[in-house]
């Protein structure tokens, strides 16, 4: 699906061990991220989509996103890297509007302007700086002038003790990636991209957050 000359070996790594590591962990993802359905529907409601919206959900996973985001009547397309989270999203899909693509998002196989809204949700911490900054970019070429973007990741409490603890605890299963995403301003990633960040929420006390941006082209209120 990409190719492997002219990558870094950072990015090597990155796309060598998600291969690997989602083949093995798919028939046990939504298990494992179970308590996180509730914040899943939280967002979909948050992002205010009127039925029949275009909505993209990049590095769906197993899809739980992108089925919220179906249950608002919107037309969802779900992409991944991973075939086998692929799978499981497909069988669990009973919406005849919402649909699933393995595809690389920092090449998505979309025109310009096709979506109402992009989302992201706990994806972008993976990333190396590079990939994470080429698929915000695609996220906004796909986007349509007034459309919005919804960014879902960890981030960390602004609290001396409980940022250091949420820090190492999530550092014991996350990638290296992580520890230099939670320390980035991501609202200038979004600005960068070619968003306008226009606000953002914290949950699990501070351990999660969600950001919400707008394309240029419409006012920053339809994001909140």
């Amino acid at each position: 699906m990409h190719e492997q000359r002219g990558l870094t070996k950072e990015e090597r790594e990155y796309y060598s061990l998600s291969e690997r590591v989602y083949a093995k962990f798919a028939p046990f993802y939504d298990l494992v991220v179970y308590g996180l359905r509730r914040l899943r529907r939280e967002v979909a409601s948050l992002a205010e989509i009127a039925a029949g919206s275009k909505v993209l959900d990049v590095a769906t996973g197993t899809g739980e996103a992108a089925l919220a985001f179906a249950e608002t009547g919107a037309q969802v397309v779900g992409v991944d890297l991973s075939e086998h989270m692929l799978r499981v999203a497909r069988r669990k899909n009973r919406f005849p509007d919402a649909s699933f693509l393995r595809a690389d998002a920092v090449e998505l196989p979309f025109s310009d302007a096709s979506f109402d809204v992009a989302s992201i949700c706990f994806a972008l911490h993976e990333m190396p700086e590079s990939v994470r900054e080429r698929v915000l970019a695609e996220m906004a070429r796909v986007t349509k002038p007034g459309g919005r973007l919804i960014v879902v990741d960890y981030s960390l409490p602004s609290g001396r003790l409980t940022r250091s603890v949420v820090y190492h605890f999530v550092k014991l299963y996350e990638r290296d990636a992580y520890a230099d995403f939670v320390r980035r301003d991501v609202a200038a990633l979004i600005d960068g991209a070619g968003f306008r960040a226009c606000e953002s929420r914290a949950k699990y006390r501070e351990s999660v957050r969600i950001w919400l941006g707008v394309k240029p082209g419409d006012p920053c209120a339809r994001a909140a």
